[in-house]
C-alpha cells in the first residue's frame, strides 16, 4: 500500500509541471562612462523586494567591456521582478550617496525607466520571467541633481582657490607697479 502511494505520488509529481520552474533573465546596461569599476545589479522579487521589505533575490557585480555590461540569469523562478543598475566606479559594492541621499554613481531601473528622484512607480519598472527569457536593457544616468551637487562641492572651491590667485597676483602685481 505505502509503495503504491509513493509510486502515485511520484507519477503525480512528475506530470503536473511545477509552478517553480526557473527561467531566465538577459540584461544589456549601456551608459557607462569608461571600463572601470563594475556594472552592479540589484534583481529584487515583485513589490515587497522593490520597496526593500524583503531582501533583494540577487546581487550580483560584473565586468563592464566596450561601455557595455552583459548579464544573463539561467534559474530565475518564474515571478514578477524589477532590476536596479548602477555604475560601482569605485568597486565598493555600493551605491554613493553622500550628498541628501542623492546617487553620486550613474543608475538606471528595468523596462528602460529614469527618475531624477526617487523611486519609479512599481509597475513601472515590472517585468514577468515566465516561458520565454526575459529581456531587459538599462542605459544608466548620472542624477542631475548630484551633478550639481558635485561640481558645487569641486568646482565651487576650485573657482575660489583660482579666482582668489588671480586677485592675490593683481594686488602684488598693482603694488610692485605703484
Amino acid at each position: 500500500m505505502k509503495q503504491t502511494l509513493r509510486i502515485a505520488s511520484l507519477i503525480a509529481s512528475v506530470a503536473v509541471p511545477s509552478t517553480a520552474s526557473a527561467d531566465q533573465i538577459n540584461l544589456q546596461i549601456s551608459g557607462f562612462a569608461n571600463d572601470s569599476g563594475m556594472a552592479r545589479i540589484i534583481l529584487m522579487e515583485g513589490a515587497a523586494g522593490y520597496h526593500g521589505e524583503i531582501e533583494a533575490e540577487r546581487v550580483v557585480s560584473v565586468h563592464i567591456r566596450d561601455r557595455v555590461a552583459n548579464w544573463t540569469a539561467d534559474d530565475v523562478p518564474r515571478g514578477t521582478y524589477t532590476l536596479i543598475a548602477h555604475h560601482d566606479t569605485d568597486s565598493n559594492d555600493e551605491l554613493d550617496r553622500p550628498y541628501f541621499t542623492l546617487p553620486l554613481e550613474p543608475y538606471g531601473y528595468s523596462n528602460g525607466v529614469w527618475t531624477s528622484i526617487g523611486l519609479p512607480d512599481w509597475e513601472e519598472v515590472a517585468f514577468e520571467v515566465g516561458d520565454s527569457p526575459a529581456i531587459q536593457a538599462i542605459h544608466i544616468r548620472m542624477n542631475a541633481f548630484a551633478t550639481l551637487a558635485q561640481m558645487a562641492l569641486i568646482g565651487l572651491p576650485s573657482l575660489l582657490v583660482i579666482f582668489g590667485g588671480l586677485a592675490l597676483f593683481r594686488r602684488r602685481r598693482s603694488a610692485t607697479q605703484s
